[in-house]
């Protein structure tokens, strides 16, 4: 309890920093637009002159995996207690991603279809998809395969500032890299890659947009509706629902401020705000916080005991973005999940896990044992080897899988450090781009390491082979991931 009372503290303590920044931003950005020029940006924009109604254009990806397994895992222990797996596991994935467009005047269309086949050494589960989708193969041992509309949807123009939309579509709302606590409307990123692409939701919305003369230079609306019902928009809320929600844009003083809201039946109301400015020309910060009204937290403690926790989750995060003369890109983000599990969650779950692979161990032993005597005694196999098999399981291990879904996604702690160095083309090595990224878990120090090369042989193909190295001590988030290292081959051509 005293530790995590230190890392609220600390928690608190960066919030009211965060404030202090945003609060002296305005104030700065007021001196800076008193020595510059000021312009009137209150005139038509002219509509695109374009001969090309039609455009198709988008990628094909090979990508082949390999896993090394950390066996001494607890998420190992927990997903393969019953089905030991060799050291290593490969997988390979090719997909194709067309973008297709049209504009026709006021009107235009644009769609992503994903083409999708893998084949994996051990098949995972089969997904449920958001429709429009298919999946294939479903009963097939290793090969699967799906193809799904990842975004569709239609535009109306009638002016330069209305744009009316509708569609399955990806929303861009917040303005961190690797995390985004405001984008209510759109699937989470995928912290160790932010800039792959993602399956949008099925919405409609408008965007109106007009610019003064004055401190505040545009001023943007954009209400928005998304219905929730089964494989449609699923994951948004518990049931049947339409969401309602909308942003509120505003260029002020050189600061970019968004406010936002989203709200509907069977799903927790939600507020937030992001800002972001340019200190100099090549150093930009930005920031995004989100309350969460009546979030409902499971909890389990090393005895398989769980309670819930019913509160207003705060959600948010600080960064920067720096480009030097050398092109080399620093990006680093503090981001405070407050949906998340304390260091001391954690290793209750992890305990958890621990104690029910040992129960099963047991189990094991003692089942073999009383099967190996009933046989000798000339008892019958069949009714042994019944006992043995209902005697094998672990009801820790059953508590386990019943939060496993938020206990082991992707930054499930309260506290993370993201920093990433890109260079581009080092010792002048035309179109090669090295990165590296470090993502660390503040609760518990354990942290994810991850180093990839960018190397564009002409200017459509791109090879990329990356790293994914979790580090950390036991029982805590890194150090009990599935794999101890990860490496992946991109092959990417663009058309």
């Amino acid at each position: 309890m005293r530790r995590a009372g230190r890392y609220s503290r600390v928690v608190i303590s960066l919030g009211i920093v965060g404030l202090i920044v945003m609060g002296i931003l305005p104030a700065a950005s007021v001196v800076g637009a008193a020595e510059e020029t000021t312009y009137d940006l209150d005139f038509e924009i002219p509509e695109a002159n374009s001969k090309d109604i039609f455009k198709i254009w988008g990628y094909s990806e090979f990508r082949p995996f390999i896993r090394l397994l950390d066996k001494n895992s607890a998420l190992y222990k927990q997903k393969y207690y019953k089905d030991p797996q060799n050291d290593t596991q490969t997988d390979y994935l090719l997909n194709l991603r067309p973008e297709i467009s049209i504009d026709y005047g006021q009107f235009g269309m644009y769609a992503r279809p994903r083409l999708e086949v893998d084949w994996s050494e051990v098949k995972g589960a089969t997904l449920v998809l958001d429709e429009p989708s298919e999946e294939f193969w479903t009963e097939e041992k290793h090969w699967g395969g799906s193809i799904m509309l990842e975004e569709a949807f239609v535009t109306w123009r009638p002016s330069p500032t209305l744009t009316a939309e509708a569609g399955k579509k990806v929303l861009t709302w917040g303005k961190g890299y690797a995390w985004n606590p405001v984008a209510f409307a759109s699937r989470p990123k995928d912290v160790d890659d932010p800039d792959h692409a993602r399956e949008g939701y099925v919405m409609s919305y408008l965007d109106y947009i007009r610019s003064f003369a004055g401190p505040l230079k545009t001023l943007a609306v954009t209400p928005l509706v998304l219905p929730v019902a089964d494989r449609l928009n699923a994951e948004l809320a518990s049931g049947d629902s339409l969401l309602v929600g909308g942003k509120v844009y505003a260029l002020l003083y050189d600061i970019d401020l968004d406010l936002m809201f989203m709200a509907g039946n069977k799903y927790d109301t939600r507020v937030g705000f992001d800002f972001s400015t340019n200190l100099t020309s090549n150093l930009e910060i930005h920031g995004e916080s989100a309350l969460r009204f009546g979030y409902n937290k499971n909890i389990i403690d090393a005895g398989g005991e769980i309670r819930s926790k019913k509160y207003d989750a705060l959600n948010f995060l600080v960064g920067f973005r720096y480009l030097n003369s050398y092109d080399t890109t620093i990006i680093a983000e503090y981001y405070h999940n407050g949906e998340g599990y304390s260091p001391g969650e954690l290793r209750d779950y992890y305990n958890l896990i621990d104690n029910g692979y040992s129960e099963y161990i047991e189990n094991t032993i003692t089942s073999n044992i009383q099967a190996n005597l009933k046989i000798l005694n000339g008892n019958s196999q069949g009714k042994s080897g019944n006992n043995s098999q209902n005697s094998n399981n672990s009801s820790l291990l059953k508590d386990s899988a019943q939060v496993a879904s938020t206990y082991n996604k992707s930054t499930a702690g309260q506290d993370y450090l993201y920093l990433r160095i890109s260079q581009k083309e080092p010792f002048d090595i035309l179109y090669l781009t090295p990165t590296v990224t470090l993502i660390t878990n503040l609760g518990d120090l354990s942290c994810s390491l991850n180093p990839e090369i960018s190397y564009m042989v002409i200017p459509n193909l791109e090879l990329k082979p990356r790293l994914i190295i979790p580090i950390g001590p036991p029982q805590s988030e890194f150090g009990e991931k599935v794999n101890a290292i990860r490496g992946e081959f991109r092959i990417t051509y663009y058309f």
